[in-house]
């Protein structure tokens, strides 16, 4: 037995066009209302924030420990929480920066006695957006950019080496619209409050 077979069976190529650009119509439109550019931005922002948790947590390990606070050190340079002192864990060199004013005379002694780390499994190498992470000691007074920072502890989010790759000023101000800048101020960089002193 044969069946009869239809003169049209396929489509020609005008249909399919027409199938094609109905469907490429419905995804820009569909992606449009994702709003992926600020998901983007928001993925960023959510990282940067867990970020600054885990500092947080290894900073009050830390200081457990030692009784002191890590040292400001320079962007890029971790103070001590994945080994006993800073060190530049992107194996860069130059100044790393070590400022422990606030800490005993002989810290690096009671780092060397009382170090029970790792407090961090790695620090981080950059931030979402391409810089560096900057672990800052302040005291009172402190002035970034024109704009005063309370005393504290803070994971600055800066540019790399060449300060390229700085935080856009629409995260800068979500992050303080949400309350993490510590410093308030829209000033090409995010200072993520760790601890207030």
């Amino acid at each position: 037995m044969r069946f009869p077979i239809s003169k049209k069976s396929s489509f020609n190529l005008i249909e399919v066009l027409i199938v094609v650009g109905i469907i490429a119509i419905l995804a820009v439109v569909v992606l449009l209302s994702l709003n992926l550019p600020g998901r983007f931005q928001q993925s960023k922002i959510t990282q940067a924030t867990s970020d600054a948790s885990a500092l947080k947590v290894a900073t009050q390990l830390y200081f457990a420990d030692m009784g002191f606070y890590p040292p400001d050190v320079n962007r890029g340079v971790d103070p001590g929480f994945t080994q006993s002192l800073p060190y530049r864990p992107d194996g860069s060199s130059g100044d790393m920066g070590i400022n422990c004013s606030h800490c005993p005379s002989d810290w690096q002694t009671i780092v060397s006695q009382k170090w029970r780390g790792p407090y961090l499994v790695s620090w981080p190498t950059d931030t979402p957006w391409g810089g560096k992470y900057d672990y800052n000691y302040w005291g009172s007074g402190a002035s970034r950019y024109g704009c005063t920072v309370p005393a504290g502890i803070y994971a600055g989010i800066q540019g790399d080496y060449s300060n390229r790759n700085t935080i856009p000023s629409s995260a800068e101000q979500d992050l303080i619209n949400k309350g993490y800048d510590g410093d308030n101020c829209l000033n090409g960089e995010s200072q993520l409050t760790l601890i207030k002193l």
